[in-house]
Formats: structure tokens, C-alpha cells, sequence
């Protein structure tokens, strides 16, 4: 009865297509055998359907996705809310009230929110040379799809957050639109996105000289790296700003040049690769750029 329920509350996250793998066909085949449900799936995808009828498309700016990857990066994300550990219950196979209150066997449903898999205590006791297991679970805890959810709510929240802003970008209004950014936006756009998601992602903010803030993310295993500058004033026209990869012998190699935004929020992704110990720097230089610096850095951030 209880999976049953849990299954059914599944309901509207199937009409969104929303579930996946085991538990996608668990749901399925429930579906089959009830009538109920059948009708309220089709009544939920119906209504997703009208609402987004109902929205006149909107094409997204050229550089939304970039932005919306730059603000994943720099966003702080919450650490998990702790979960109450389940009360253990020892009870003797031998009481009359314990049999007919308890069952012989109870699955926990407290999220091990470190892992996607859920953590079962087990009491292990004996009584007349048979071993018997018990598990509980306190009355107030999460149902197991409620913890499944939240097993994978908080294994992974920046890749999440990665795919809705994708879905923003990519559906509006109930219609599935191209990105109408030119080519280099949406290199960009991945290139940020697969950043922030790398296992060994990392990020260090400095305060840019002349205004602005600066938060570089990196990653050492793709090689990659990426800044996301907060009001950083424009130059003049015979001016730019520069980004270098400076080494741990102080050689600078050229990773690009760039301009200020006039949204407030700059976006660059760091041409060439990048190797572990290097610094990120940001030089003004004259249009077009320079082979080496002609200035000193406006901010400075090393990756080690």
C-alpha cells in the first residue's frame, strides 16, 4: 500500500517526464494497473500543455545561457540540511503486543544525502538460536521517494542547476527554440557549463583594480577556465582587456582578449589550456592585444 501511494504521488513528475531508469518503469508498469492514475497523468500533461500554450514565445537574449552559467559559478551553494538519524527499536519476538503492533521487518527512509543510495540500520538480535533483523525508521521521516529525490537533489546541485538554466534557455512558451546566440556564444555557454560541473572544479574571487569584481573557475582536469567579472568599467576604443596564463617562472602566454559588458556582468572563457600552478591575470593593453604585457595585471589569481 505504501509503495503504491509513493507511486502515485510520482504522477506529476511522470507527465513532465521527469523520472527515469528503475524508477520510470516501476512507475509504468503501476500505470498499467490503475485506471486512476491513468486519468490523472493524462489530465496533468494536458494541463502543462495549456499552460504553455497559453505563453507567447519569447526568443532569449543572445548571451542568456552564457550569463545564467556565469551565475552558477559565482553562486554559493547551501550545504545540505542535516537528517535526523532513525530511532532504533529493539523488540522481543517473544511479546504478544509486538507482534501484532510492529512488523517483522521495516525499511528506513532517512536520505543518506552523501550518496544516491539509502543507508539501512540494522539490529541484529537472537532469541532461541534464530537471528532475527529489525529495521526502523521514526514515524516523521521522508517516504523513500521523498528521500530518492533528495539523495539526488543534493549529490549534485550545480549540475542541476546547469540543466534547468539549459531548459530556460531552450524552452519558452511550449515551443523548443534554436538559442539565437551566434556560434562563440554558445561555445562559451558550454565551455562555463562544463566548467562548473567538473568533478574538480574550483573558484577564487579578487577585486579587479579600477572597479569590478572577479571570480575565476577552473578546472585542472579539463584544462579549462573561465572568469566572470561583476562592473568592470569599459576602455576606450584603442584599448582591451587581456587574459594570460602565467606560470610558476613568471612567463605570461595569452589567453585572449576581451571587452566589458554593458549587461554589468562580463563573461570569458580563457583560450589555450591551462596547467596546474598557473596564475590568472588580466592586463589593459592597446587594441588587439600584445604578445607579451605592457601593463601591470588589474587582478592577479593563481590556481594553487
Amino acid at each position: 500500500m505504501t509503495d503504491r501511494r509513493e507511486l502515485h504521488l510520482l504522477s506529476g513528475a511522470y507527465a513532465l517526464n521527469a523520472l527515469e531508469g528503475e524508477e520510470k518503469n516501476r512507475f509504468e508498469a503501476y500505470l498499467l494497473t490503475s485506471e486512476e492514475l491513468r486519468a490523472e497523468v493524462d489530465s496533468l500533461s494536458d494541463t502543462a500543455v495549456s499552460i504553455c500554450l497559453a505563453t507567447e514565445p519569447v526568443s532569449p537574449p543572445a548571451d542568456l545561457k552564457t550569463r545564467l552559467m556565469a551565475q552558477i559559478a559565482v553562486t554559493p551553494q547551501l550545504a545540505p540540511l542535516p537528517v535526523a538519524r532513525p530511532t532504533l527499536t529493539a523488540v522481543s519476538a517473544a511479546s504478544p503486543e509486538a507482534n501484532l503492533s510492529q512488523p517483522s521487518s521495516l525499511r528506513p527512509s532517512s536520505p543518506q544525502l552523501s550518496s544516491p543510495q539509502l543507508s539501512s540500520t540494522q539490529l541484529s538480535s537472537t532469541q532461541g538460536g534464530a537471528a532475527e533483523d529489525i529495521r526502523t525508521a521514526s514515524l516523521g521521516a521522508p517516504s523513500r521517494a521523498t528521500a530518492r529525490a533528495a539523495a539526488r537533489w543534493y549529490t549534485r546541485p550545480i549540475v542541476i542547476l546547469v540543466a534547468a538554466a539549459a531548459a530556460v534557455t531552450l524552452f519558452v512558451g511550449g515551443n523548443i527554440l534554436g538559442l539565437s546566440a551566434a556560434d562563440e556564444s554558445q561555445q562559451q555557454a558550454a565551455a562555463v557549463s562544463a566548467i562548473v560541473s567538473a568533478k574538480d572544479s574550483q573558484q577564487a574571487k579578487a577585486a579587479v583594480a579600477g572597479g569590478g569584481t572577479a571570480t575565476f573557475v577552473w578546472s585542472v582536469g579539463l584544462r579549462q577556465s573561465a572568469v566572470v567579472i561583476d562592473k568592470l568599467p569599459k576602455l576606450a576604443g584603442d584599448k582591451t582587456y587581456e587574459l594570460w596564463y602565467i606560470d610558476k617562472g613568471s612567463h605570461a602566454t595569452s589567453a585572449g582578449t576581451f571587452s566589458a559588458a554593458s549587461s554589468g556582468t562580463t563573461v570569458s572563457v580563457l583560450a589555450g589550456a591551462m596547467s596546474a600552478g598557473d596564475t590568472f591575470g588580466i592586463t589593459v593593453e592597446p587594441s588587439g592585444g600584445s604578445k607579451k604585457p605592457t601593463t601591470a595585471p588589474i587582478v592577479a589569481v593563481p590556481s594553487a
